[in-house]
């Protein structure tokens, strides 16, 4: 019987996303960044998805796609990010703030999208 995790296979990268962007002034500093894989690093830049104040994913009403979206994109729309190991690593509020004004593709989606019927 095979128990191995379902991407057990897969290599995985993570990468350094700025949430402010570091030609807009961004620091290079961990409370400026996110580890994502290349996909959603490419996402969050142009605006598919950002942070809520209380650090929930909020995807774009606007975002769409096909094979795979679903799972990849709106699967985490709602979902609180993972604790950092340390406070000082946490999303600068500040930072925050600024991508959503200037990279998001607002509006976020429905929390509950029944709530909208």
């Amino acid at each position: 019987m095979n128990t191995a995790a379902p991407y057990a296979a897969l290599t995985f990268a993570s990468e350094a996303a700025h949430i402010k962007w570091h030609q807009a002034g961004g620091p290079d500093e961990e409370s400026n960044g996110l580890a994502l894989c290349t996909m959603h690093h490419k996402l969050f830049d142009r605006g598919v998805f950002t942070l809520s104040e209380k650090m929930r994913v909020i995807v774009s009403e606007s975002a769409n796609g096909t094979k795979g979206f679903q799972e990849w994109v709106i699967a985490f729309h709602g979902i609180s990010i993972r604790a950092r190991q340390r406070p000082n690593y946490y999303p600068d509020t500040v930072a925050v703030e600024w991508h959503v004004s200037e990279v998001f593709q607002s509006p976020g989606r429905c929390e509950n999208p029944e709530a909208q019927a």
